[in-house]
């Protein structure tokens, strides 16, 4: 019994390492989306939020959101 409960425990704790490290990876390619999408749309105060300070919590996830799904209307239309 004790050998069937370090496998379950050996498989979710290599997911969750993995699922970690997914979320660091899509969180910095987001982040370099965003900038690079900030170029493309000629905003200098989007790209000052992707490198200023804590404002680089947000960008990060919503430029991995505008990544997969493209770029919301409210980004657009505040940025843009």
């Amino acid at each position: 019994m004790g050998t069937i409960r370090a496998f379950f425990e050996g498989i979710f704790g290599a997911s969750a390492g993995i699922v970690g490290f997914l979320l660091i990876i899509s969180y910095s390619i987001g982040s370099i989306y965003w900038l690079w999408l900030s170029i493309q749309l000629g905003s200098f105060w989007m790209f000052f939020i992707g490198i200023a300070g804590p404002t680089i919590i947000f960008s990060g996830p919503v430029g991995a959101y505008s990544l997969i799904f493209g770029p919301p209307d409210w980004l657009i239309n505040t940025f843009g």
